[in-house]
């Protein structure tokens, strides 16, 4: 951000009175909301820093860290003393101060857009680290940034300031808002969609690789006649030959590549264990056939959601962040979501959803579109006794953004998993549920 825009801020931070709530709602970014509801957002990103306004603004997801717990405890409610650019440098810094029960508590909450320097630190009243954004150690740079040091200040700049004014700083961060939501959802459309296609691109280049039914029968039955002919001359076999030179029963000559055993009597077994894994694989290709296709209608699906998604909020519940696994786990035959620390399973197909059924447990949440085919969608409770509403929200509109392109209201069923019977395969009956309205755009 430029020298001047961020004098212009500072000067309008200066009218408001007190900071209503502080919180991180995304990586780099600190939302703060002020009196008469006022909200500015903080992207803190290196490179890339800017202000803008957060109205409406959506939380990505909830963050615990313990920079986010010190920000709400420090300035959730606080009063604004003074608002100041410390050094002359593009740092805004907040001094608030909050009534305690026996002494109101003095904080600065200093927000630097200094390039490789950009951060959010929380200070003290003598000047003490408190806590961070980003902590920096001394082998990274000159100025360390860890809880408990004093924080030195940055060295001056030296250079020239571009000039410039703001008239309306308003209408000037609602306009880096709304440039800003439009920048972002086409970089992470561009970027999910490229995920999804390669996924799409990879599961056809399998269904199209599929082998054919006939030629697997054929060459089960080739695989047969070549058991019975070699156990009919076992005599004429000697351990390690490895070709067998004779007629079939029809009196055509054939030959017959033998496997490298050494007792004769187990190359028959041989042939009759190949013709029967072909006889299966050609059985069950259909099923492996409808398997491919309705992943691949379930990410089209998804891929043509995210390209109608108008909000950040809604690419960041299909497609939210990694999360670390703590303990190993069992290979998931479904795909994976995750709501605010909690596993979501939803089955792609009815052999995923049969599957996320018996994976269940009696406690966690079960959902899915009311009287019409959808995935299921179970919320894995890990342990806990309770899994919170907004969770389940979410839950339901994924279900529905996994199961539906088109907009409009959908109904979702959600009950726990104790509540569900499985008739037969992906088929259920459930009791003790509610109904969620979900709008989808």
């Amino acid at each position: 951000m430029k020298f001047y825009e961020l004098q212009a801020i500072a000067e309008y931070l200066r009218h408001f009175k007190q900071i209503r709530s502080a919180e991180r709602v995304d990586d780099n970014v600190i939302r703060l909301v002020f009196d008469k509801n006022h909200a500015l957002g903080f992207d803190l990103s290196r490179g890339e820093s800017e202000i803008f306004s957060a109205q409406t603004y959506e939380s990505m997801r909830s963050y615990h860290a313990p920079f986010d717990t010190m920000l709400k405890k420090r300035f959730n409610g606080a009063k604004i003393v003074d608002v100041d650019m410390p050094q002359n440098d593009k740092i805004i810094r907040i001094h608030a101060s909050l009534q305690g029960a026996y002494k109101a508590q003095t904080s600065f909450l200093q927000l630097e857009f200094t390039g490789r320097h950009t951060n959010a630190i929380i200070l003290d009243e003598h000047g003490i680290i408190l806590e961070a954004l980003r902590h920096v150690d001394s082998d990274a740079s000159y100025r360390v940034v860890q809880p408990g040091i004093e924080l030195k200040p940055l060295i001056p700049y030296e250079g020239k300031r571009t000039e410039g004014v703001i008239e309306d700083v308003e209408a000037w961060l609602n306009e880096r808002a709304i440039r800003r939501r439009e920048k972002r959802l086409t970089q992470l459309k561009k970027r999910h969609a490229q995920k999804l296609k390669k996924k799409i691109a990879r599961l056809q280049e399998e269904l199209n690789h599929l082998p054919d039914q006939s030629k697997l029968e054929e060459k089960a039955q080739t695989y047969a006649l070549y058991a019975s002919i070699v156990l009919a001359h076992l005599h004429q076999i000697k351990p390690y030959d490895t070709k067998l030179e004779t007629e079939d029963f029809e009196g055509h000559p054939i030959t017959i590549e033998l496997p490298a055993l050494p007792n004769p009597k187990r190359m028959g077994e041989h042939f009759y264990t190949l013709s029967k894994r072909l006889s299966n694989k050609a059985a069950h290709l259909h099923i492996e056939e409808e398997n491919l296709k309705s992943r691949i209608a379930f990410y089209q699906r998804l891929l043509e959601n995210l390209q109608q998604a108008q909000s950040e909020a809604q690419i960041a519940l299909l497609f939210p962040p990694k999360q670390q696994r703590k303990k190993k786990q069992t290979k998931a035959q479904c795909e994976i979501f995750w709501i605010d620390a909690f596993r979501v399973m939803v089955g792609r197909n009815e052999r995923e959803n049969e599957w996320v059924l018996k994976q269940a447990k009696a406690n966690d949440m079960w959902l899915h579109l009311k009287d019409r085919p959808s995935s299921h969608v179970i919320i894995q409770s890990g342990g806990r006794k309770q899994i919170p509403k907004e969770v389940i929200e979410k839950a339901a509109k994924i279900c529905v953004e996994t199961s539906v392109t088109q907009p409009g209201t959908y109904l979702v069923d959600v009950t726990h998993r104790r509540n569900v019977k499985i008739v037969k395969g992906a088929h259920v009956n459930y009791v003790n549920y509610d109904t969620l309205k979900v709008e989808k755009g």
